[in-house]
């Protein structure tokens, strides 16, 4: 009964508490399938609760350098094209160049 109250606190604590600490509370209570040597409906469903949030949070993770990097790349051929402007580049060849627009440049 303390194991079932526990995951089902579990499930709102995840908003205040880190995981470590959720984890340490997990530890402290030995599941019923656990207890008697058998896999729960509970343990199942904690385990593809566990796989599901490990997956999500690499895809997330993943996404996020990928957009980082490519922002990080399009501000770096900003700071290129503004300074062939001052240079005295044609917007036509900075856009050739860099492949942006010739109103984005204009507008640095």
């Amino acid at each position: 009964e303390a194991k079932n109250l526990l995951e089902k606190i579990s499930l709102y604590l995840k908003e205040f508490l880190d995981d470590k600490v959720l984890e340490e509370l997990n530890v402290a209570f030995v599941s019923i399938g656990q207890k008697y040597g058998f896999v729960s409906a509970g343990d199942v469903f904690r385990q593809k609760l566990a796989e599901a949030t490990k997956t999500a949070l690499g895809k997330g993770k993943a996404e996020g350098l990928s957009k980082g990097r490519a922002e990080g790349i399009r501000q770096n051929t900003r700071s290129l094209a503004k300074g062939f402007l001052k240079k005295g580049v044609s917007v036509e060849t900075i856009a050739e160049v860099t492949g942006l627009t010739i109103d984005e440049i204009k507008a640095l």
